[in-house]
């Protein structure tokens, strides 16, 4: 049980690390930072088969001069609507560049089946710049969580490597038809198991994430995420 919870966790991270949300202000081009935006995925397996899904909504902005702080919630489902992990984050954005702050990521939600042990968060954040170009290459991210169980330590360890600005595409969904530059990189570390995978993601100007892909280390792809909805 323990395992499956962890497997959900790496895919909420990885979510988090890539996702934009819908529509676009002054401050950023991707990411909402707009009181009430929602948007909704499917998540689907390699035959197209949906596994679950995943609302993200902006639940409150505060402007502080040249810089918008967005408070955002994530939650995950399985393909029988039943909710099974959610996290409350936040975003910055100070007008050339939005910021992913790591320790947003791993609130008590997701941690809920540590309750009462002691825990140590450290990493680096996510940033993601207004402008993006073909060949770009992003900065690094990443999580580690120091967990003490009675005595002995455990370490779950989460890198975000090699993201970088692969090229534009048009994508269709259910959604719609958008023009979106395409990222990729590599998300690897330690839940209780070690895990590598490479990653794609379509982003469109004013929308955010539209698709993405998770590919085992020899190309072969294991699931993906479609834009479902939106609402501005």
């Amino acid at each position: 049980m323990r395992y499956k919870i962890m497997k959900t966790f790496i895919k909420l991270i990885v979510a988090l690390f890539s996702i934009t949300i819908v529509a676009q202000s002054n401050c950023s081009k991707y990411y909402s930072f707009r009181e009430g935006s929602i948007t909704e995925y499917k998540m689907q397996n390699p035959k197209g088969k949906i596994t679950g899904s995943m609302i993200t909504t902006v639940e409150s902005v505060n402007n502080t001069g040249t810089s918008s702080i967005a408070a955002l919630k994530s939650e995950i489902f399985d393909k029988k609507g039943k909710s099974i992990i959610s996290s409350n984050y936040n975003m910055t954005c100070d007008g050339n560049t939005v910021i992913m702050d790591f320790k947003s990521l791993m609130n008590a939600d997701m941690l809920k089946q540590f309750d009462n042990l002691e825990t140590e968060i450290t990493g680096t954040n996510v940033d993601i710049p207004n402008n993006l170009s073909e060949r770009q290459s992003l900065p690094d991210a990443g999580v580690t969580i120091k967990i003490n169980m009675a005595g002995m330590n455990m370490n779950m360890i989460t890198n975000i490597t090699n993201r970088k600005v692969i090229g534009n595409e048009t994508v269709t969904t259910p959604a719609g038809t958008f023009d979106c530059v395409v990222i990729s990189q590599l998300t690897s570390g330690k839940m209780m198991v070690n895990f590598s995978s490479n990653q794609k993601f379509w982003l469109a100007e004013g929308i955010g994430l539209v698709k993405s892909e998770d590919y085992s280390n020899k190309g072969k792809l294991q699931s993906s995420t479609v834009l479902m909805s939106f609402s501005k």
